[in-house]
């Protein structure tokens, strides 16, 4: 091992830490007094006539993309133009074709000469903060004015990417003299992957979500999956940018546009392909009945208000079986619209005398404690499902319906456990399976470590906090497998990815997903859109229809290709009668996941490393010097 010295002298670890700092600091500004130094020997005189929103500078040796620049003392700008760009390719403006040049405000903060000091790169946050305070305006909609603060703080989090994206691409076109394509695509893909997997991941208003109409391009999620699909709008948006700033230079033609046109034309060729080689349905499809209410989320809290939520359902269900002869093979029921939660109860409780009495009668024929006791708790359990029971045989076929339940038990601190829960009921009222949300949405439904410390709800509007469920669930309806899973579980790559492959593991790969999702919280809003092309690429990646009952919209039958095949109305009522065939192709997502794309996370980390020690890490034919 090489030993560090200083004047020949061996130098303590205690010291070079700081003479590498000192080294760094020294080339930094060697390096600012060079480009303030072209910069004066150019003049005006040297740059054509400005763009709007840029101004000429003289352009850095070897620089392959000409002269322009932002302010070099500002990113504020360029930042909140690419914002303001960016939120309207998303809904509920939605102009999804613009998303090829969306970000290149963005990418020109990325090929400017000099971005340095803290007002540069506090403009880039700010940038970074408006586009999410815009994205995700919904979010304050639940429990204003916790969920505004919320939205808030949410938006500043996620508003430090943008600055963490242009830093990445920055060194890599800078330093390691990489061409601007896959400069911008590996910072994007890096930063997308950290966002949708960090303290559980939000994966919404993703720039490759803009394309979900475009089939034939998105089939390659399900090998990269949407954040690869993303990356690879950043690089069509970049080449964009390459090639109009470096005036179709050959280099520039060769280095940018060549491999971004190659990559979408892989991506299309790919897409065909997987279109082309769709199963062809040689059996009688799933017949399902969705049901859609659209009941405002603010009377979930009304304790009256559950006969009425159950009477707007019922009579919703009703009208839509008698649409056709025919009976479906299955209900459904969005999340929590069975307001009547369902109670088990710890063998180790005690119920009271008064609660025996009051359930099974006065003891008189001198039973034993521990029997009553049994039969108390059986009996209580019992009464919960008899009213579901009774609907389900009116129904007359299968029913997966969404409903909270609790489990009464001394050994947790709560005292109890919630879950939120999707129940499966044959047509002669017997519960066949239930599953219990698996991954519940962090603040959302539950507060970190208030099940061990309690109080903490009471900070919060939240009442108490979810119990993650423990296993996925699939169950055989009419010979086919459907496995429920529940809201923003279809937000969640990994988590649909973990719950196909578990159920796939012990060969009960579902031949449909059913989400039940409560998006009446949301009032309308853009939510709903982007909760919708969650579920359009999980049913890629994963290669298996979905189906999502979802109150006040957007209830939608997707297949495995990603092919909306019938969707709600929003905030309006509505019966979708769909046919489900499955698809059954496996998926190189399915395999591997995220591992491919974590390499961009790799050269990320070495560009930091780099930076924290100032010296070259990575080896020469990876970085491009000399």
């Amino acid at each position: 091992m090489k030993t560090v010295t200083n004047g020949g002298l061996p130098v303590p670890w205690s010291r070079r830490w700081r003479l590498s700092v000192a080294r760094m600091a020294k080339r930094r500004l060697q390096r600012l007094s060079e480009g303030q130094a072209l910069f004066t020997a150019g003049g005006p005189s040297m740059a054509p006539a400005a763009l709007p929103g840029l101004r000429p500078a003289v352009a850095p040796p070897g620089s392959r993309f000409g002269a322009w620049s932002a302010p070099p003392w500002h990113g504020l700008p360029l930042a909140v133009s690419g914002a303001v760009a960016m939120f309207v390719v998303q809904p509920p403006a939605d102009l999804w074709p613009l998303a090829w040049l969306a970000p290149i405000p963005w990418l020109l903060l990325v090929t400017q000469p000099r971005l340095s000091g803290w007002r540069a790169w506090g403009g880039v946050w700010c940038g970074g903060f408006l586009y999410w305070l815009l994205a995700i305006h919904w979010l304050r909609l639940p429990h204003p004015p916790a969920t505004a603060i919320g939205w808030v703080l949410l938006s500043a989090y996620l508003g430090c990417y943008l600055p963490l994206f242009v830093w990445a691409a920055r060194r890599l076109v800078h330093h390691w003299k990489w061409p601007l394509v896959p400069a911008a695509a590996v910072a994007w893909v890096a930063m997308d992957l950290v966002r949708s997997e960090f303290l559980g991941g939000f994966t919404f208003a993703g720039i490759g979500h803009t394309q979900w109409r475009w089939t034939t391009f998105i089939q390659i999620a399900d090998a990269v999956g949407a954040v690869g699909v993303g990356g690879i709008v950043m690089a069509g948006a970049a080449a964009i940018l390459a090639t109009v700033a470096g005036r179709a230079k050959g280099r520039v033609l060769l280095c940018e546009a060549l491999p971004a046109a190659i990559l979408v034309t892989v991506t299309l060729a790919y897409g065909s392909m997987r279109l082309a080689t769709a199963p062809v349905p040689t059996q009688k499809p799933l017949d399902v009945l969705i049901v859609q209410g659209s009941i405002d989320t603010e009377m979930k809290h009304d304790p009256d208000a559950a006969a009425d939520v159950l009477a707007h359902y019922d009579k919703l269900t009703i009208a839509g079986l008698a649409e056709e002869s025919a009976l479906p093979d299955l209900i459904v029921w969005p999340e929590t619209m069975w307001r009547y939660g369902l109670m088990e109860i710890d063998a180790t409780q005690t119920l009271p005398a008064a609660v025996l009495d009051e359930m099974l009668g006065p003891d008189d024929v001198g039973e034993l404690a521990s029997a009553r006791q049994a039969r108390g708790r059986a009996a209580i359990s019992a009464q919960r499902l008899a009213a579901l029971a009774t609907y389900a045989r009116r129904y007359g076929t299968n029913w997966i319906v969404g409903l909270d339940r609790q489990r009464i038990s001394s050994t947790v601190p709560a005292g109890y456990q919630a879950f939120n829960a999707a129940l499966v009921l044959n047509p002669d009222g017997r519960p066949i399976a239930c599953y219990d949300k698996m991954y519940p949405v962090m603040f959302g439904e539950y507060v970190p470590l208030a099940d061990r410390l309690p109080f903490l709800y009471s900070l919060t509007p939240l009442p108490g906090g979810l119990t993650a469920g423990t296993e996925p669930v699939a169950v055989d309806i009419a010979g086919y497998g459907v496995a429920p899973t529940i809201c923003y579980e279809t937000a969640l790559p990994g988590a649909m990815r973990s719950i196909v492959r578990r159920l796939a593991a012990t060969g009960r790969r579902p031949a449909a997903i059913v989400n039940l999702t409560n998006d009446g919280w949301f009032w309308g809003s853009s939510e709903l859109d982007m909760h919708l092309v969650a579920a359009i690429f999980r049913a890629v990646e994963v290669r298996t229809p979905i189906l999502v009952a979802a109150n006040t919209g957007f209830s939608a039958a997707i297949d495995g290709s990603g092919k909306l095949l019938a969707q709600g109305p929003r905030r309006e009522t509505a019966t979708l009668r769909v046919s489900v065939r499955p698809d059954g192709r496996w998926s190189p997502w399915l395999t591997a996941g995220n591992l491919p794309l974590g390499m961009t996370l790799a050269v990320v980390a070495i560009l930091v490393l780099e930076w924290l020690v100032g010296t070259r890490l990575a080896p020469r034919w990876a970085s491009g010097r000399q």
